[in-house]
C-alpha cells in the first residue's frame, strides 16, 4: 500500500488480482470502491472523493474519531505491531462502549474519568485501562489541535494505579535440573537459549544462523517474529500473519554474550537441524531459522505452547509462561549481583528504570537475604 496523506486514500491490491480504492465518506467511515486495474481504481476513488465535504466533526462520536485518528494520523509513524495494538484497543474498549458512543463535543473529564474507574472496578486489568486512557488521550489531542474541540478533557483525568509486577520464575535448581535431565527434548534448545540469554520470545522464534557468531560466541538480536494482521477484506475480516521486524525499541538491537549452556545447545540444534534437512529434502526451504519446523519455516505458535506445557508436566517443573523465562533470567543476574545497568543492556529494555520496575520485589528480597546474612554473623561473633 503507498504511504498517503491525511484525509487522502488509500489504493493497494488484493490477493485475488483486484484493485482496491480506500477512502472514508462524509461520516469518517471506512468505504472501499473495486476495480481490474490501477488506473480504474484511481478514477473511482477520485470520482468519490470528489463529493466528500468533510464537516468539522460537530456530530461525530469518540468511537469515529479515534478510527480515524489512528488510520490518519498514526498508522505511519508508528510500528505495525502498535498500530494493531492500538486499533485492538479500539476495537475491544471504545468501538461499542457508551463513551465510545459520546459526541465529541460532549465528552467532559468527569465522563472520562468515571469511565476509567468503572472498567476498574469491574476488572479490568490496569495496564489495559491506561492503555485505553492513552489511546483516547492522543486523539482528543489531535482533535484539539484541529479545532474540533476546544480543550482535551483526558488531559485531567487520573490514571489507575498499576499492580506490582511480580513473575514466577524458574529458581536455580529447576533449571539445573532441566539441564542435566532433558537434553534430548527437542525444545531443550530454544528453552535453553531463552532461559540464558532473556530474549523475549518474538525475538528468539526470529533467531536465524547469521545471527551467531560461534567463535565469538555472541548473539545479535536484530529482529523479532511479531503478528502482524493484513488489511480488512470487503466484510471487514482482517486476516493475520508473522513476519520478522524490527525489535521492540533500538535498546532492543542488542549483543547478548553466550554462555556454555547456550553454546552447546545451539550446536545441538544445528545438529539436528542438519538431520532435518536429510529426512525432509522434498519441502525443506532453508529460510535460515535456527528455531524451525520440517519445511525450514518458524515455528507454529499453537502446536509450539502446546509442547512447551506439556513438557513442564513432564518435568515437574513450575507452571510459568514462556515469555517468564526471560524474567528467570534477570533474576539470576540479580541474585548474582550484577548491576541494574548490565540488565538493562541484556535484555534490551529501553531505560533502566523499567528493568527496576520490574524486578524491585527481587531487590527487595535480597536486601531482606543481606541483612540476615549479617543478622548471622554478629550473631556468630558474639558466641564467640
Amino acid at each position: 500500500m503507498k504511504k498517503r496523506g491525511n484525509g487522502e486514500g488509500s489504493i493497494y491490491r488484493r490477493k485475488d488480482g483486484r484493485w482496491v480504492g480506500a477512502y472514508y465518506d462524509e461520516n469518517y467511515k471506512r468505504k472501499y470502491v473495486y476495480a481490474h486495474s490501477q488506473k480504474e481504481a484511481k478514477q473511482l476513488l477520485s470520482e468519490k472523493m470528489a463529493t466528500i465535504g468533510y464537516s468539522k466533526g460537530e456530530e461525530m462520536t469518540l468511537a469515529d474519531w479515534v478510527f480515524y485518528f489512528l488510520e490518519e494520523y498514526k498508522k505511519n509513524e508508528i510500528k505495525v505491531t502498535t498500530y494493531d495494538s492500538y486499533m485492538m484497543t479500539y476495537r475491544v474498549h471504545i468501538k461499542n462502549s457508551d463513551l465510545g458512543k459520546t459526541l465529541l463535543l460532549d465528552l467532559d473529564t468527569a465522563m472520562l474519568q468515571k469511565y476509567y474507574n468503572s472498567r476498574v472496578r469491574t476488572g479490568a486489568n490496569a495496564k489495559t485501562v491506561i492503555h485505553s486512557r492513552t489511546v483516547i488521550g492522543s486523539a482528543l489531542d489531535q482533535a484539539v489541535k484541529m479545532h474540533l474541540i476546544p480543550v482535551n478533557p483526558n488531559k485531567y483525568t487520573t490514571a489507575p494505579k498499576k499492580k506490582t509486577f511480580e513473575a514466577k520464575v524458574l529458581d536455580k535448581s529447576d533449571i539445573m535440573r532441566f539441564v542435566a535431565e532433558a537434553k534430548d527434548e527437542p525444545l531443550y534448545p530454544i528453552i535453553i537459549t531463552t532461559v540464558y540469554t532473556g530474549m523475549r520470545k518474538g525475538e528468539v522464534m526470529g533467531l536465524r544462523w547469521q545471527d551467531v557468531d560461534f567463535d565469538k560466541r555472541e548473539i545479535h538480536v536484530r529482529h523479532s517474529l511479531c503478528k502482524v494482521l493484513e488489511a480488512p477484506d470487503e466484510t471487514g475480516r482482517r486476516k493475520s500473519h508473522y513476519e520478522l521486524l524490527e525489535p521492540k525499541s533500538k535498546k532492543s538491537i542488542r549483543t547478548i554474550p553466550m554462555l556454555d549452556e547456550v553454546y552447546e545447545a545451539l550446536q545441538l540444534q544445528k545438529m539436528r537441524q542438519k538431520e532435518e534437512k536429510r529426512l525432509f529434502s522434498d519441502v525443506y526451504i532453508d529460510r535460515d531459522y535456527i528455531f524451525a519446523d520440517q519445511t525450514g519455516n518458524y515455528l507454529p505458535q499453537r502446536t509450539f505452547m502446546t509442547d512447551y506445557h506439556r513438557l513442564q508436566e513432564r518435568y515437574q517443573l513450575p507452571k510459568v509462561r514462556f515469555h517468564d523465562l526471560r524474567h528467570s533470567f534477570a533474576t539470576l543476574l540479580i541474585e548474582a549481583n550484577v548491576s541494574m545497568k548490565v540488565i538493562q543492556e541484556l535484555l534490551g529494555h529501553s531505560t533502566i528504570t523499567t528493568s527496576m520496575d520490574l524486578y524491585a520485589h527481587v531487590s527487595e528480597k535480597m536486601k531482606r537475604q543481606a541483612l540476615e546474612d549479617i543478622r548471622k554473623i554478629t550473631s556468630s561473633n558474639g558466641d564467640q
